[in-house]
């Protein structure tokens, strides 16, 4: 991709990711051969060693060229493949369109990052817009399904306020989608998103939380009289704001972020936050590189 056509991501930001690869904590059997290699030996067609055969074997990976010139049965074995789908959650509910770039922009690319590394793994990923009333996208696969992912993901701002963020993730729980990774860009300011995460888990998902919030909602600089409106039920509260109120409004958002990872790492997955006034490789590269985030 060239910085003309890349819309989403700079040319220096691509490089940074082109030695990125996902890195699940689990092995995710597939219906189409992976790319990856598992640990574990299978039924692909890369063949791995032999073995002695154990009852209950399956007999159509009996070699009978051994059976037949040593009477003895072996078992041939195979390097398993995986073939890892990674959905792509976009967080467009209106809380998301707050600050300066809004969260909202930062989530796109974070989106497309997370895709780009997902599609030059070979891995297989999925749009899924959060706020439309829409399935996840078709399997994207390669590095020429890069453009593609970026069209869905720029068009997605025009396919918004259908839907909650709970409400979205829920639609998934009743699908009937392959297991995989569930990377979610979003400020995370719904009360009941900690459950929902730790159901994806139950339901074999791995969730990956990029939560992104702005400087100005984790350190807020405020004070005297105000009149706060909910963006997303336009519902308002008055507020006095001094330092005991911003203490406890401190508390409170570090209470949820720390219930919302924990529920991320139940799933198997993680939890990073990233404020908007962040560099994308420096978040991508310097750190989430090192907590095993990627290979």
């Amino acid at each position: 991709m060239s910085t003309e056509t890349s819309g989403l991501l700079e040319s220096r930001e691509l490089r940074a990711l082109e030695t990125l690869r996902l890195r699940p904590s689990r092995v995710y059997r597939g219906a189409s051969k992976g790319e990856r290699i598992s640990k574990q030996k299978g039924v692909s067609i890369e063949f791995a060693d032999f073995r002695n055969y154990s009852e209950g074997d399956d007999l159509r990976h009996l070699d009978w060229n051994v059976l037949a010139r040593l009477d003895t049965p072996v078992m041939r074995t195979y390097q398993d493949e995986e073939d890892l789908i990674v959905y792509l959650c976009l967080d467009g509910s209106p809380s998301m369109h707050f600050g300066e770039p809004s969260k909202f922009a930062l989530a796109q690319k974070y989106a497309m990052a997370f895709g780009y590394v997902g599609l030059i793994g070979g891995d297989g990923v999925r749009l899924k817009v959060i706020g439309a009333k829409q399935p996840p996208s078709a399997i994207l696969r390669g590095r020429s399904s890069a453009f593609r992912l970026m069209d869905g993901i720029q068009r997605a701002a025009g396919e918004l306020n259908q839907e909650t963020l709970n409400d979205s993730l829920r639609s998934i729980l009743r699908s009937n989608l392959r297991n995989g990774i569930l990377i979610l860009a979003s400020d995370g300011l719904d009360p009941e998103l900690p459950a929902t995460i730790r159901a994806l888990g139950g339901r074999g998902f791995e969730v990956w939380f990029a939560q992104i919030l702005s400087d100005a909602e984790i350190d807020p600089d405020l004070e005297g009289d105000l009149r706060l409106i909910d963006s997303e039920n336009t519902g308002t509260t008055e507020i006095t704001i001094n330092r005991d109120t911003l203490l406890q409004y401190r508390k409170s958002l570090e209470d949820h972020i720390l219930t919302i990872a924990d529920a991320a790492k139940r799933t198997g997955g993680r939890h990073v936050l990233i404020r908007t006034s962040d560099s994308l490789e420096q978040v991508m590269v310097r750190k989430l590189k090192p907590a095993g985030w990627f290979e």
